[in-house]
């Protein structure tokens, strides 16, 4: 029996423009897209995959948009609501979206079975899983914890609205491992090993307008659809191209089939417990809309730009955003809002947002999330000029805050001095010894003042993205004079101010033991202009006195 359509059933969170909460159904959340401020779940995961599904929609509805004349005529509308192609084919398809049905469960694999039979039929080995299985940040069944402390072999009861969620989420973030064989109908499918989902590896970027609407038509980026790029839904030889990919993996038909990917084969029992093993398989490629991606040289392959522990996205806001580098390979909807600025359609005061997602894994699991969103003023697209003095104040910002050979005058050479002179107060004197390096690191970890350098510089970078376009002299061609480059003047101070900020309060934490005080003494906490530049520029750096070099040690 059919059961819950995702067409027309509530299930996607959505945030209306007055700022209230509603759960609508795919076919009001577009007819109403342009009521809505966006889309957006607890979950960075699902809202990356949301916006995916529904692009895959748009772009097979429309059969593109193909060109820019196409796109503008949508874009002049200021709705989808009575779009005659979009109700079209919603209506068409509107039988492949019901979360449980006999032939065709959405994005699932009707008929898979993976148990285990004695020859009377009944069930010798149950190899379904629970649901949870779907949820990226629950445990595993091994036990390992992720983002919450659930038992990974609980089977609780989710309702429907969630496990559409899970389920596409799935299709987009799940990981690698070993799958079960099993049978779908009289295809018996083999065990074998899958590979991330499309979204694991790199980070997603889309563009945020005033609007659901506005935000899709951003990312509906113009292209030719391709005749095969189908979505998992539309495509009736979709298991018989899973199972060959596992021998041969295949190539995406283009950002269709990529959006609505049927990475793995699933078949949902009920609302606990379901058949899951591999699915499509896909060759590398360096093409997925929603990625950028870098190379080191012209002759090295392009690989997308991760996610790191330590390391929000904005500080690759000069990879993320260069247009014309050859080295770098933005998302299409970057060159997109160029085109759109270069023709007027865009007023150059527009600042659409960056929503910036990326799942951070170590050995294919997963320990870390983030979601960001940054200000993306529109003239700073394709301008070389601003890109690259993006990039040196970046920089600046990272010789402060890391190790730079032998440098004193950094956040973390000092950091480091600190925790030596603490540990032994002679360790600069001739005769002075050496603490162990192992302490040494033990306790730069325990006092490290990056994470609250990093933290507090981030407001500072969104304020610079907006304003460095203010510190170019558009008529003259080139960069104002320094004292009336304002933006660029404040971050500098900015990066100082916080370098020094996070310092201090690192050397607090020692306490006031009089070991304290003498170690914090001989490190000055002050940062000047010196520490922003590159040690080719910064002169001849004063070294500390080493055993043999004297008493008392020099201060930097």
């Amino acid at each position: 029996m059919a059961e819950f359509n995702l067409i027309d059933d509530p299930w996607i969170p959505c945030i209306s423009l007055d700022g209230g909460s509603v759960e609508l159904g795919i076919r009001d959340t577009l007819l109403k897209a342009h009521e809505l401020g966006e889309l957006c779940d607890d979950s960075p995961l699902v809202t990356v995959s949301i916006h995916r599904l529904l692009l895959a929609i748009l772009y097979r509805a429309f059969q593109g948009p193909s060109d820019m004349s196409g796109w503008k005529k949508l874009y002049r509308a200021e709705s989808f609501d009575g779009n005659s192609e979009l109700s079209a084919y919603l209506e068409e398809w509107r039988d492949r979206f019901w979360l449980f049905h006999e032939h065709h469960p959405f994005m699932q694999v009707a008929g898979l079975d993976l148990n285990e039979y004695k020859a009377d039929d009944t069930i010798k080995t149950d190899k379904s899983d629970g649901l949870m299985r779907l949820v990226r940040e629950a445990p595993d069944k091994g036990g390992r914890v992720l983002f919450d402390h659930r038992v990974g072999t609980e089977r609780p009861e989710y309702d429907p609205r969630h496990i559409a969620t899970m389920l596409l989420a799935a299709h987009s973030f799940d990981g690698t491992g070993n799958s079960s064989g099993g049978a779908i109908g009289a295809t018996t499918i083999t065990s074998s090993y899958r590979q991330f989902a499309p979204c694991v590896e790199g980070l997603c970027l889309w563009l945020q307008g005033e609007n659901l609407f506005r935000t899709l038509l951003l990312n509906l980026v113009p292209i030719d659809v391709e005749p095969n790029d189908f979505p998992a839904w539309e495509d009736p030889g979709i298991v018989k191209t899973v199972i060959e990919s596992w021998t041969t993996p295949v190539r995406f038909a283009g950002p269709v089939q990529r959006f609505a990917a049927l990475s793995r084969f699933i078949r949902v029992v009920d609302r606990r417990a379901m058949f899951y093993t591999n699915g499509l398989k896909t060759a590398a490629d360096a093409n997925d809309p929603m990625k950028a991606y870098s190379r080191p040289n012209e002759t090295a392959e392009f690989t997308a730009i991760k996610l790191g522990e330590d390391r929000a996205a904005w500080r690759d806001a000069h990879s993320l955003f260069s247009l014309s580098s050859s080295s770098r390979k933005p998302p299409p909807c970057l060159n997109h809002a160029a085109r759109l600025l270069g023709d007027g359609t865009l007023p150059r005061s527009a600042h659409p947002r960056a929503n910036v997602v990326g799942l951070a894994t170590d050995r294919g699991k997963s320990f870390l999330w983030r979601h960001e969103r940054m200000p993306v003023p529109i003239s700073l697209l394709g301008d070389d000029d601003r890109i690259e003095r993006l990039k040196t104040l970046i920089d600046e910002a990272e010789r402060v805050g890391d190790k730079l050979d032998d440098l004193d005058g950094h956040l973390i050479q000092r950091t480091r001095r600190i925790a030596m002179l603490y540990l032994s107060p002679t360790a600069e004197d001739s005769d002075g010894r050496e603490p162990d390096k192992k302490d040494i690191a033990k306790m730069v970890d325990a006092i490290d003042p990056r994470p609250a350098y990093w933290s507090r510089l981030e407001k500072h970078f969104f304020d610079l993205l907006e304003n460095l376009p203010g510190d170019w002299d558009a008529n003259a061609g080139e960069w104002k004079a320094d004292d009336q480059q304002s933006a660029t003047r404040a971050w500098r101070e900015a990066v100082k101010h916080q370098a020094k900020r996070a310092l201090q309060e690192s050397i607090r934490s020692l306490g006031t033991t009089a070991r304290a005080i003498a170690a914090a003494a001989r490190v000055p906490t002050t940062f000047t202009d010196d520490d922003l530049k590159p040690k080719s520029q910064n002169g001849a750096v004063p070294k500390r006195r080493r055993k043999g070099a004297g008493k008392g040690g020099s201060k930097t």
